[in-house]
């Protein structure tokens, strides 16, 4: 935390979508704290499960002997694969889901490359970062990288180059060889968020898989952003009927506790198998019982309150009033996402991102109450990802509140 900065607040409760810090000031999460808030801060499904689990049992022993609780949760998070062959690695972050995909997958076809896309946000540990695009976030560390992916154009939404970002990744898994060998991945986000809310073509993520089968890929969809009903859908890519080899969830599964899940078809699962007895990819904490508890509690609120159909009507709302801010405002540039992960990007008369405003943008909107992030590689996309519990009063009073801070100098 930059100390000097007069950003930051403390944060002292939250319930549903609303948080109040150590001051006593009062806030509406427009953020669902980066996604993870899906069913509302301190839900009281998650809360009553996780006190139930606490009287119960606080850890288990990971994959050796786990709770019984996991195996509970397991059950019901692969009935909503879009296959029901997947097996499971739970861990802790999104991070951790991927570093799992990128270390099996290269067991699993003995080609250690991977193709990622430019804009591409897929983790900051070790692995996962070298499969992160953003400069900033590669640079510190350039020196530790060992270079094993390949970055292509992620396509634009109207599909202009959808075909021949598809022939890259064709030719690329022919031809290319990165530093450790050959690409044997590909990865991809279905929306990527950290990269602006960019939609693919309808169709493109279709068209990929049938490249990432004919040349021998595993294909990894990252879900952590978009996965557990955020775009209307419990896994973005089910728009376009996408099966993939490895699907990576995180963020919302966990209900605010720290969960993530990396799924996959048995031809990257049994990967390892013939290692002995040992578990060569493993973790303490793996498939914690107070996490699988909140887990199962998540699903179940879902499904409950048909949480995906209210992230379409709350992003239609979202949707509707930035349409209306682009027709009012030159500044905003676009309006794009699925969902309720709606993005408004910033930008100046000469086509440059309007980088400062979007940063004002969010400091007051801080200062009147209400919460925002914003996204893409210059930081000019208000970012739209509200806990799907929002009161529609709510919602209304932050969606006037940017409208206020947008009209302001």
């Amino acid at each position: 935390m930059d100390h000097a900065s007069t950003f930051p607040v403390v944060l002292a409760r939250a319930s549903g979508a609303r948080v109040r810090d150590v001051d006593g000031n009062h806030y509406v999460d427009l953020t669902g704290f980066f996604g993870a808030a899906l069913v509302g801060h301190r839900n009281p499904a998650v809360v009553r499960a996780l006190r139930v689990q606490a009287g119960r049992l606080l850890h288990a022993m990971g994959d050796v002997h786990p709770a019984d609780v996991k195996a509970r949760y397991l059950r019901q998070l692969c009935r909503r694969m879009p296959a029901q062959d997947y097996r499971a690695i739970l861990s802790l972050n999104g991070s951790d889901a991927v570093e799992s995909a990128l270390k099996l997958a290269a067991c699993a076809t003995g080609r250690p490359g991977v193709i990622a896309f430019r804009g591409s946000y897929h983790g900051l540990s070790a692995g996962a970062l070298e499969v992160t695009h953003g400069e900033a976030f590669r640079g510190p560390f350039r020196k530790t990288l060992a270079d094993r992916a390949v970055f292509l154009p992620f396509p634009a939404a109207d599909g202009s180059d959808a075909d021949p970002v598809l022939r890259l990744v064709r030719d690329c898994a022919r031809t290319q060889r990165t530093r450790l060998g050959p690409v044997g991945a590909v990865i991809v986000e279905p929306i990527q968020g950290r990269g602006g809310f960019r939609v693919p073509p309808q169709g493109f993520l279709a068209g990929l898989a049938r490249v990432a089968a004919e040349a021998g890929l595993v294909l990894i969809a990252d879900e952590v952003y978009t996965g557990a009903g955020r775009t209307g859908r419990f896994l973005a890519g089910d728009r376009d009927g996408l099966v993939p080899d490895v699907v990576c969830m995180g963020k919302a599964l966990g209900g605010g506790m720290p969960l993530s899940a990396c799924l996959l078809r048995p031809r990257v699962a049994d990967a390892v198998r013939a290692a002995g007895g040992e578990a060569v990819h493993t973790s303490t904490f793996l498939g914690h019982p107070l996490a699988c508890a909140a887990g199962l509690a998540v699903l179940a609120e879902i499904d409950r309150r048909d949480l995906p159909a209210e992230a379409v009507r709350i992003g239609g709302v979202v949707r509707r009033r930035a349409e209306a801010w682009k027709e009012r405002w030159p500044i905003v540039r676009d309006v794009r996402g699925a969902g309720a992960m709606v993005g408004v990007e910033l930008g100046l008369p000469d086509g440059s991102p309007a980088t400062s405003r979007a940063r004002a943008v969010l400091a007051q909107a801080l200062r009147r109450g209400v919460i925002l992030l914003t996204e893409g590689e210059a930081g000019n996309v208000l970012a739209f990802t509200p806990p799907l519990v929002i009161a529609d009063h709510d919602l209304a009073f932050a969606l006037d509140t940017v409208e206020e801070c947008l009209a302001g100098p």
